[in-house]
This record gives structure tokens, sequence and C-alpha cells, in this order.
């Protein structure tokens, strides 16, 4: 596993996420308290696009069917209500992968 620039620190203000691409793989990128975390930007649930989601503290929200991740971790804090998974076929959110994240003069790198 390498670390790949993704972008530049001052592209990411406080409270903003931002969509890359490193190692074929989309992410979301996400400023939380001065801190930087990566994880997947696709939602585990019906594929809707994080990065288009809302961040309140270190939960992006799906913009799609409303499931939440902890940007920090990748791990859902809230699923996709009973009636949106009835008419999913029963489908819920599931964990999504995170990624190690540094910051090299104002280079952005993530461990892919």
């Amino acid at each position: 596993m390498a670390f790949v620039a993704v972008a530049k620190k001052d592209e990411i203000p406080e409270g903003t996420t931002i969509a890359v691409e490193a190692g074929g793989r989309k992410l979301l990128v996400a400023n939380v308290g001065g801190g930087l975390h990566a994880m997947d930007a696709t939602c585990s649930h019906m594929g809707g696009d994080l990065t288009k989601g809302k961040l309140e503290g270190s939960v992006v929200t799906c913009p799609r069917h409303g499931a939440q991740y902890d940007v920090t971790t990748g791990r859902v804090v809230k699923n996709v209500g009973f009636a949106v998974k009835a008419l999913t076929a029963g489908r819920s959110a599931g964990d999504l992968n995170s990624y190690e994240v540094v910051v090299e003069g104002g280079d952005v790198k993530v461990r892919i």
C-alpha cells in the first residue's frame, strides 16, 4: 500500500468534504475539526454519492435515502428507515472502508 496525493490541504476547509479518485476508487475526504479523514464515497445501501451529502460534525448523510456514516471510521451511525428498506428489497447500509490520511507540505495523501 502506498500513499497517493489527492488534493491540497487548503482545498478542504474545516467542515467540508471533497470527492477524489485514488487507486481507481472514488473517495470522500473530509475535514473534521482540522483533521482529515478519507472513506469510500459511495453509499453501501443503494449507491448514493456521499460527497453530495450533508456533513454535520463527523457524520455525512447520504442524499438518496438518509443513511449516515462517521467519516472518521466509515461506520454506519444511522441506517435507512424501515420504509426505505421495504421499498429497496430489504437492503441495509453497511460499513464502508476508511483510509489513512497524511499531510506532507500542503499535499493531502491517502494510503491505498
